[in-house]
């Protein structure tokens, strides 16, 4: 084998194992060991570990959130799970951001149409509070992305040396505000279709014409 070959072997080589180091201290950042604790006060929690320097800036925002980012608008959601293994806490916390924007997403539907309600005379009011409630409860949550995950490893000292691991784990998502949209202008159609009194239908349609004008900010 000609030594010129041999110098080009050696070279791709070397290469190749300082992309595996670089690949090795790139991992090793993005956890940050704390300290090593033996001892603490009953009822103490130190974190040990952290996939992030610091705790977002995020956590501490409102749980179901909308605004706008890059001048598209999102629902925003998060959720903070603890568990003592970290991937089932990932799971838990998936699961509750769900929970919480479908309960969000209820909500949003009351305020928006009592918003538009306010200032009008309808004698259909109570009627129309029952509708709400089909439309809100008839919203699917669609194109929820989960954005960022944070997470801590905590040791909670039982005893000044007796001490128990878990894992706290911090997930938000968000969803486009048009798929609320589109998913909620579907439901007030479908509800609008089986509605047998026609004055009651033609205020309806009103309210909702008023309420839709409230998704621009």
């Amino acid at each position: 084998m000609k030594k010129t070959t041999l110098i080009k072997i050696g070279m791709l080589l070397f290469a190749l194992v300082f992309l595996l180091l670089l690949e090795s201290c790139a991992s090793r950042k993005t956890l940050t060991q704390v300290e090593r604790v033996k001892k603490g006060k009953a009822g103490e929690e130190v974190v040990i570990a952290r996939s992030d320097k610091r705790m977002p800036k995020w956590v501490g925002d409102p749980e179901f959130e909308i605004k706008k980012e890059k001048g598209e608008k999102y629902v925003f959601v998060w959720s903070d799970v603890q568990h003592k293994e970290r991937r089932v806490a990932e799971r838990i916390a998936e699961g509750d951001m769900r929970k919480r924007i479908a309960e969000g997403i209820k909500t949003l539907v009351d305020s928006q149409f009592r918003e538009a309600l306010s200032g009008t005379d309808t004698t259909y009011e109570q009627a129309f509070q029952s509708y709400v409630e089909t439309v809100a409860n008839n919203i699917p949550v669609v194109g929820l992305i989960v954005t960022d995950t944070y997470w801590e490893r905590v040791k909670r000292f039982k005893t000044k040396k007796q001490a128990e691991e878990f894992y706290r784990v911090v997930k938000r998502a968000k969803m486009p505000y048009v798929h609320y949209t589109n998913a909620r202008d579907k439901a007030w159609r479908d509800v609008l279709e089986h509605t047998q009194n026609e004055r009651e239908r033609q205020e309806l349609e009103v309210l909702i014409e008023n309420m839709k004008s409230g998704d621009e900010i």
